[in-house]
Parts: C-alpha cells; structure tokens; sequence
C-alpha cells in the first residue's frame, strides 16, 4: 500500500489538516507531477532503504543511475554524504539501544479514520515492555523543518506504534534528519508519550480528517502552500493572485508595478517576502503548467497559444576519432586530464579492500573543504542571528 494513493496521507498532513478544502483539490488532479527535487528526494530515499535493508556503505551506490518515474537521478557525492548521515544516525542507535529495525514498512491508521495511511522510512521498535520507540523520517529538501510537534512526523509514529500499541512502548522519539538544510543541525529530535500519541490521534488528526470530507471545505493559504499540486485550482490563491493584479488584461497584461524607490520599508520588506518566497515560485509553475496542458487539450486561452521553438543545446564532437585525426596536431593540448574527486578515489580504495579506518588515514591530510560566508534576507522567523546583532555584540565586545 503506498501512501501516494491516500488524499488525506503523512507526507501531506500539515497541508490538509490546514487547509481542509485541497483534497477536494487534488481529487480533482488528472495527473500527478514530479519535480526534479522530489525525483531526487525519492533517489535519496532508495539509497537509504537498500542500505539499512543490505548492510551497504552509501558509497557503494555512488555516481549509479536510479531510476524514478520517468527520469534517472545519478547518486552524486553530495546525495552519498547525506545519506551516510541518516543511515549512520541508525545504525548508531541499533548499536546502543537494541530493539528491532523496520525498514519502509506500510502501515494503516484505519483504526484511527478511514483512508489514513503510509509508509515509515524506519523505525526502531523496543523489544521490552516500556522500552522506547524510535522513528526516523529522511528530508533531503533544504527547507528547514522542526520535529516538535510536526504532524506528520507524529502520524508516521502513530503508524509505528500500531493499533492499541503491541509493543507496549513507553515513550517515542521522533527523528527529523535533514542533511542538506543550512543553517540547522542535521538531526532533531522530539520526545513525546505513546499516550500523548495517541491522544493527539484522536483528538486532533481524525477531526482534520472528517474536516476535509466536508462539501465546502475551505481553502486556507499558508506555509503549507509551497509544494501544493492543486495551487492553480485554489480559490484562495486565485482571489489573492486577482487582488494583487486586478489591473490585468488581455491588452495590458502587466500591471503597473510601483517605484520600488517610492516604497516604505514596510512594503518593500511585505513584497519582497510574497514575491521571493518559495509559495510564490510554486504557485508561478503551477499556473505555468495548467496553462499549457490547458492549451494542449484545446482549451481557448484568450491572448495565449502553443507554438513550437528550436533549443539549442551545447556544442558537441559529432565524431571523436574524426576530431582526435583532423588535430592531432595539437598532442596533448586536445585532452583533459584531471584527478577523480575525494568520493570517488575513496571508492577506489575500497574496492582495493581498504578498511573505512585506513581509507580515513589515507584520505583526510589530503582533503579540504572550501566554506563560504554570503549574505542574504530571510524572515524574523528564521533562527539564525541578525547580521546587525552580530555587528552590535562585536562593538560591544571592544
């Protein structure tokens, strides 16, 4: 059973259980989209899963092909270091604390609503009475996201811990570990009860759930609006999007757009939030792919058509050995020789048989990483230190 098929599902809890009326939405859907960063996000996942399920080093799988959907996504050098800190969190925790390893196991919460269910990247599942149940979910994405409190981590434990909690498990430990996200420790933890489970089961996720099944349940907009795949069909966006462009044609499709220098700071800060968000960039593709796929099943868009357009890719040798003949002249200026990267002589050594200890002793003199400091606006929110606070303690410090 994969969770992809469930409207009301983990990986989408924060969206519906917010905005009630998109899976009204999404029913609607005709088809399902993949972007490059979910495709690379589920390579990721795959990584993990063959891993903890074979006893395989990340790096075993550098520089292979996978294949998702319709696309391949190549396991780079990055992608291997994330994965070596999700599957070695794991096996850490195996090591310490027992218990039994379950590796992308599906689960239903029907017992809970109908329709509820998923599938855990990986939990540990106490072996004693009153142990402690551990459930791990892997973010490849760079947005920063919190454990405490996160519905759908704490769906995912409800889907671990089972219909009237088998294990008997005392407390849960829900694991965020997030790799490529800056700015933040890799791994976050929260602690919370099976009690507390199971009561927020109850009490908050099953009325989410009847919420949604509502004829006009409404459409909120929100933090969860950023990956949402039904935004072009959304009411609210739609009425914001009117608002904000109410001066629009087919004539004049531009609106006019303020002096930038006339702004208070107030109003470029607001602007500047809405147009650079990621909701905005999202929602911005999502009406450019409606639009299109509207325009291909002949829908009349007045003011806009399909045409088709020459790309031009990157120049290319038509013929290598035709090209290494006709300038052999040139000798060794014809070629590029450079040195295979740390990742990539690390698998060459272990395939020699060098154990991860000596390739470590081998490796690390030799390794360097380029940090670079660059400056960037984000929201009060973020957790980061102000650049002025930082300035100021170092005035004060003199």
């Amino acid at each position: 059973m994969s969770e992809k098929h469930s409207l009301i599902g983990a990986s989408s809890a924060e969206r519906w259980m917010n905005c009630p009326g998109s899976v009204r939405l999404y029913a609607q859907l005709i088809e399902r989209r993949t972007t490059e960063y979910a495709a690379t996000g589920t390579a990721a996942h795959e990584v993990c899963e063959r891993c903890l399920k074979t006893g395989a080093e990340p790096l075993d799988f550098l520089g292979e092909k996978i294949a998702v959907g319709d696309t391949t996504v190549e396991v780079t050098e990055a992608m291997v270091q994330a994965v070596a800190t999700y599957v070695g969190k794991i096996r850490l925790d195996k090591h310490r604390f027992g218990g039994e390893l379950v590796v992308e196991q599906s689960f239903d919460l029907g017992w809970l609503y109908p329709g509820m269910f998923g599938r855990n990247d990986a939990s540990l599942i106490p072996g004693g009475v009153l142990g402690t149940l551990r459930v791990y979910d892997y973010k490849n994405g760079r947005k920063h996201v919190v454990a405490a409190g996160n519905p759908q981590l704490m769906y995912y434990g409800l889907g671990a811990l089972g219909k009237d909690n088998p294990h008997l498990a005392d407390k849960v430990l829900l694991h965020i570990i997030q790799p490529n996200a800056f700015g933040k420790e890799p791994i976050d933890v929260w602690e919370t009860t099976a009690d507390e489970l199971i009561a927020w089961g109850h009490d908050v996720l099953v009325p989410a759930a009847k919420a949604t099944e509502a004829p006009e349940a409404p459409c909120r907009q929100g933090d969860w609006c950023c990956f949402c795949e039904a935004a072009h069909l959304c009411p609210a966006r739609q009425d914001s999007a009117l608002a904000l462009l109410d001066e629009c044609t087919v004539e004049h499709p531009v609106a006019t757009l303020p002096a930038v220098d006339a702004l208070t700071p107030e109003r470029i800060g607001l602007l500047s939030a809405f147009f650079q968000s990621e909701e905005f960039t999202a929602w911005v593709k999502a009406l450019a792919a409606a639009e299109q796929a509207a325009l291909a099943n002949g829908v009349n868009i007045p003011g806009r058509k399909l045409v088709e357009t020459t790309v031009q890719g990157n120049r290319r040798w038509a013929d290598e050995a035709a090209v290494t003949a006709a300038l052999a002249d040139l000798g060794d200026a014809l070629l590029v020789t450079k040195l295979k990267s740390p990742a990539q002589v690390e698998a060459v050594l272990k395939a020699r048989g060098f154990k991860p200890a000596e390739r470590k002793e081998k490796l690390d003199p030799l390794v360097t990483r380029d940090l670079s400091t660059k400056v960037i606006v984000v929201n009060d929110t973020d957790p980061r230190a102000a650049l002025a606070d930082k300035r100021q303690n170092a005035i004060d410090m003199l």
